[in-house]
């Protein structure tokens, strides 16, 4: 350290002693006090009679050593004796201790013979250690990254050994992480971790331009940025083929679909304002807030599922045989299941009790359609409403449902013909129309993107494909409002 040294490199044991002996505590012990850094890597492997071949030494052995040293150094309470001032780097991504934290973790709180003399659960350990980015593979890279924290992972590219990355830092810079967590690996972590005095833009050489897009690309510590703010690093890892090799156009399925799912949200997420708009105007007949309001969240529900139409031409580049490569492994993965669609049919009136049960799986979703089933919806809202404008009769005990629905034809009727007092809720009645509508041309283009695909098989939730979804296309949900317009005459 004198001699300008930053710190030391040590195998992960001495002989048949690990790091959890006392006499390398006590060395760990000495290099907190010089502010010594120390990099672990594995050497002299274990087991090696059993692995002669394929350099499983250097695949199996490695990782399995450099886990027995983060183990040993917790499970023996080494880390609750060592001064939070020691800085300590495991090589090769800590090997496999990330990747089976989850197993120690349960052994610890289910067997006390598993607990050693550590104060506390694995998992609280994560902050007394770093690992370097040597995994090699952006999914792994992401999963050792969300375990240990951004802030604990640097890079490493295992020079001069065998395995070493070819692109120093390429798997960092290619990978879906954000700006923020790349320049952590590519950097901070590191000149935190030797004491590095870090560079600040006054003291580079590069222009002031070059400094200040530097800042840009790399906010301070805990500030809010694009990626950050929207989980971009966390979105871009939610897809996960399941034919193996990935077939190229299964990539493109997943996404149209899990694009789909992120608008329903947003629309179950308006629908609902809308419901809570009609039932306040219905409370205030008078107020026309509310009523442009709710017209106001309808036309954009009518522009995504706009959108959501013309996602099918997307899917349609895919070849019949492109998406038969990989269809058999969905099994029950398709739009039939889709809770979030459900939802927003139940929410909009067109409900059906026989539909619960194909979601019962998932108690979540379950649970939610049940709600959506009981409580009122937005045709019952919209037409309470139009009730307590004095323009829709209370239903009678005796009424039939044909009566109920011929009734609440013509008082959607009565405010057309009547439009120049009634032009607000006229513009609601408008829009959906025109949702509804939409919907229809969605399970249209949903019918021809099925036949175009796959003709006419049974779908892969269970229905008869093309078939079925012909049945959904008479599926209205403001069937009055298209009624009333039966009633006008010239």
């Amino acid at each position: 350290m004198k001699s300008g040294h930053l710190g030391v490199q040590v195998g992960n044991h001495v002989g048949n002693k690990n790091l959890d002996d006392p006499g390398v505590v006590t060395f760990l012990h000495h290099c907190a006090d010089e502010g010594a850094a120390v990099l672990v890597h594995p050497w002299e492997m274990f087991g090696q009679e059993r692995m002669p071949k394929y350099m499983m030494p250097w695949t199996v052995g490695m990782p399995a050593e450099t886990q027995l040293s983060v183990v040993a150094l917790i499970l023996s309470g080494a880390f609750d004796r060592l001064p939070n001032t020691l800085r300590i780097c495991f090589a090769h991504g800590g090997g496999s201790f990330a990747f089976l934290l989850g197993r120690m973790e349960n052994a610890w709180h289910h067997h006390p013979v598993a607990r050693g003399d550590c104060q506390h659960p694995p998992s609280h350990y994560l902050n007394r250690f770093c690992v370097d980015s040597a995994v090699f593979d952006q999914r792994s890279l992401l999963f050792l990254v969300e375990t240990m924290g951004a802030d604990r992972v640097m890079l490493g590219s295992d020079y001069p050994f065998p395995l070493g990355e070819e692109r120093v830092g390429s798997l960092i810079r290619q990978s879906s992480l954000s700006n923020d967590a790349k320049g952590k690996l590519l950097s901070a972590n590191a000149t935190r971790f030797l004491a590095l005095k870090a560079e600040s833009p006054a003291d580079s050489d590069n222009s002031s331009r070059g400094a200040t897009d530097r800042v840009a690309a790399f906010p301070a510590a805990g500030q809010l940025t694009y990626s950050s703010y929207l989980k971009v690093p966390e979105l871009l890892g939610l897809q996960h083929p399941q034919s193996l090799p990935a077939h190229h156009d299964e990539m493109l399925f997943i996404l149209v679909h899990q694009t789909y799912e992120l608008w329903f949200k947003e629309l179950l997420h308006d629908l609902d304002a809308v419901v809570s708009n009609l039932r306040k105007a219905g409370e205030a007949p008078q107020s026309r807030d509310e009523v442009y309001e709710a017209a106001r969240l309808l036309r954009r529900c009518t522009e995504i599922t706009r959108v959501l139409v013309e996602q099918f031409t997307i899917l349609e580049t895919m070849l019949p045989t492109h998406f038969l490569a990989f269809r058999g492994l969905l099994e029950p993965a398709s739009g039939f299941q889709s809770e979030q669609f459900r939802e927003i049919e139940f929410l909009c009136g067109l409900k059906d009790e026989k539909m619960l049960r194909y979601h019962r799986p998932t108690a979540e979703a379950y649970a939610s359609l049940k709600r959506r089933l009981e409580e009122p919806s937005l045709r019952d809202v919209f037409f309470g409403a139009l009730q307590a404008m004095g323009k829709l009769p209370a239903p009678g005990e005796a009424d039939s449902d044909k009566d109920r629905f011929e009734a609440r034809a013509r008082a959607v009727h009565a405010l057309y013909k009547d439009e120049h007092h009634h032009r607000d809720w006229i513009d609601v009645c408008e829009r959906l129309t025109e949702f509804d509508e939409l919907v229809v041309s969605w399970r249209l283009r949903h019918i021809q993107l099925v036949e175009r695909i796959i003709g006419i098989r049974m779908g892969t939730g269970g229905s008869a494909g093309a078939s079925y979804l012909k049945l959904t296309l008479d599926k209205k949900f403001f069937p009055e409002l298209w009624e009333a317009r039966t009633l006008l005459t010239e």
